[in-house]
């Protein structure tokens, strides 16, 4: 009996010598690696500050990266939404312009103040050279230094964020492009 456990105890030793040997370290590496999720590659993504500028209906916004919110926010003055339509204006400083853009949901918001049930609306916005479409929600954010948040529903999977940093990218798409995406009504 000694002999057998013996004999067993040698060919086990003579085993985890020879993988080793043969590079099972390795493996143990490849297996440990392989368990862990493919980070995205930072050469598709692009590095965005705190602070950067947003291109909306042809018109630069400064905005607000807030990763701590789900969705984008848009400053909408005058709001009023009727038949799953959203009317409203943006601020003075963007020459006061009505838009008119149909609701697709909407949603229930955590304020500091409480929760607010706000329109949700598709907009399509260039940041840094990506322009894309997004769900932005609708407020008056007269109050706030911003009046474009992008949340982080947008930047998923294009951008990555460096608090550190402010203007960190130059906004800039093709006007072609820009132009071919918009869903926007102006009111006449």
């Amino acid at each position: 009996m000694q002999s057998f456990s013996v004999s067993r105890f040698v060919a086990s030793s003579v085993f985890f010598v020879v993988l080793t040997a043969y590079g099972a370290g390795s493996l143990r590496a490849q297996v440990n690696d392989d368990a862990q999720p493919a980070a995205p590659t930072d050469s598709a993504m692009i590095t965005v500050g705190a602070i950067e500028e947003v291109i909306l209906w042809g018109l630069s916004f400064p905005a607000r990266i807030d990763t701590g919110a789900d969705l984008s926010s848009l400053d909408a003055r005058d709001l009023v939404v009727r038949d799953n339509v959203a009317d409203f204006r943006l601020g003075r400083r963007w020459g006061s312009r009505r838009f008119q853009l149909p609701v697709v949901e909407w949603r229930q918001i955590q304020t500091s103040l409480g929760s607010e049930r706000r329109p949700v609306v598709e907009l399509s916005i260039c940041l840094g050279s990506k322009l894309f479409r997004t769900r932005a929600t609708l407020e008056d954010r007269s109050e706030m230094p911003y009046p474009f948040l992008v949340g982080r529903t947008a930047l998923s999977g294009k951008f990555l964020v460096d608090p550190s940093r402010s203007k960190a990218v130059k906004t800039a798409c093709a006007e072609a492009s820009l132009a071919s995406v918009q869903s926007w009504q102006p009111k006449e």
